[in-house]
């Protein structure tokens, strides 16, 4: 009787092990169709499937590409931004209500394929705590929250589920010299192509804006910094890779030129006329 239990015992076992070797069962750890799988060749995280030098390197020309694009193709929006601070409202552009000070302003517009929700107030001095004025074009500088969603495009990238809070404090508005400094947060999907290969990519970023200055009757920032975090998910063909990066862009002015560190090791030049990367 103990040979026969003994002996079920160990068909039972071998039932077991063979089960976790079954490439149909959804546990099994060699599956290749479980995501879950260490050895599955297309699992983002996957520790023995990691990107070459050149996946890298070509992410990187990717994704300083795509930055450069959003970057060009925001200007138009910090200007925007700058106008209102003044109580110029565009063309699409519609004050909502001003609060009960009558001085904390809230509108809605649109631009293209950008909706825009928006809120700001102004100082008149530059010392912390001073009351509010009216954003009349006058004041010292406003503080402005700002909503994006929607699509846009810029050189040959299309932006599209664009979803964007920016917390801006602008100043210098009276001189017509808008500076821009404070935290912004971005989502977007796109795609870029590369040698024929079309690559897709999701794209969430936080951003430290700090003296991105506009001079008098300019449409392209001279001078400041953007500090970039960025959490990328690429796929090009049945390569996933998902990576956090950083990035640090520098305005160039008086001739010199504007440039994207990703990273901290390579280094771009933006050309942000046209919103294009080149690596250096």
């Amino acid at each position: 009787m103990r040979a026969f239990l003994l002996g079920a015992a160990i068909l039972a076992l071998g039932a077991c092990s063979d089960s976790n070797t079954d490439p149909t069962d959804p546990t099994d750890p060699t599956d290749p169709t479980d995501p879950t799988d260490p050895t599955d060749p297309t699992d983002p995280t996957d520790p023995t499937d990691p990107p070459t030098q050149d996946e890298i390197l070509r992410d990187n020309d990717e994704v300083a590409s795509i930055l450069a694009a959003h970057l060009r193709a925001e200007f138009p929006v910090q200007l925007i931004a700058a106008d209102l601070s003044k109580g110029i409202y565009p063309e699409g552009f519609t004050l909502t209500g001003t609060g009960e000070s009558g001085l904390e302003y809230s509108g809605v517009g649109a631009v293209g394929g950008l909706s825009f929700e928006f809120s700001y107030f102004c100082h008149g001095d530059p010392t912390p705590g001073d009351p509010l004025v009216p954003c009349d074009g006058l004041a010292h500088h406003s503080h402005f929250t700002l909503t994006l969603s929607g699509s846009q495009s810029m050189a040959t990238i299309s932006m599209d589920g664009i979803d964007r809070l920016s917390d801006w404090e602008i100043r210098d508005i009276a001189l017509d010299k808008a500076r821009f400094r404070g935290p912004d947060e971005l989502s977007l999907s796109t795609a870029v192509t590369t040698n024929g290969e079309l690559a897709s990519y999701g794209l969430q970023a936080t951003a430290a804006y700090d003296q991105v200055r506009y001079l008098a009757n300019q449409t392209i920032p001279t001078f400041g910094t953007i500090n970039f975090t960025l959490n990328v998910d690429r796929v090009r063909g049945d390569d996933n890779r998902v990576f956090t990066s950083t990035a640090l862009l520098t305005y160039g002015g008086n001739a010199a030129p504007t440039t994207l560190v990703i990273d901290g090791s390579v280094t771009y030049n933006i050309d942000m006329a046209a919103g294009t990367a080149t690596r250096l």
